[in-house]
């Protein structure tokens, strides 16, 4: 059996967790073992995780939210955050994120790949600034938690 410790980070320099409270993020990743893991961590970091397993999937769960909620300002959004692997069945990360931001343009995006930035950004047809981020593979959970903190503080 797999057992996963979680660490709380803590800044040292202010003392305060990294990770910002209550997220609602949206999580595409086709490997079982790997969307457990962030499921985990995440949800034990105080966020609330939407787990699917793959670009269509995904799509389909941020449409539903979409329809489901009361969203009607191009600035608000159903997830504080996707999370997408970039390489999927049936639908890529980067196919599904043109198709998130078709409906909210500024969604933001993280992609966990072990793909270069310059190939994602080529395919989504969007500069990684901001509202679309990259964490490479391979990381670690804890530097998952930071990238997260970091794009959830830009607005």
């Amino acid at each position: 059996m797999f057992t996963l410790d979680i660490l709380i980070l803590i800044d040292s320099k202010f003392g305060q967790k990294l990770s910002n409270m209550g997220l609602r993020i949206l999580v595409a990743e086709d490997n079982k073992f790997t969307a457990m893991q962030y499921q985990k961590i995440l949800e034990n970091n105080g966020h609330t995780v939407i787990i699917t397993s793959d670009g269509n999937e995904c799509v389909k769960k941020y449409a539903d939210a979409l329809t489901n909620s009361e969203f009607d300002s191009i600035d608000s959004h159903p997830f504080d955050l996707v999370l997408l692997d970039h390489n999927m069945p049936k639908k890529s990360g980067t196919k599904a994120a043109k198709e998130i931001l078709s409906k909210k343009p500024n969604q933001k995006i993280l992609f966990a790949s072990g793909y270069l930035r310059s190939l994602i950004e080529d395919q989504t047809g969007e500069k990684l600034l901001g509202k679309l981020d990259v964490i490479e593979k391979p990381f670690s959970l804890n530097m998952l938690l930071r990238k997260i903190d970091s794009m959830s503080r830009k607005k």
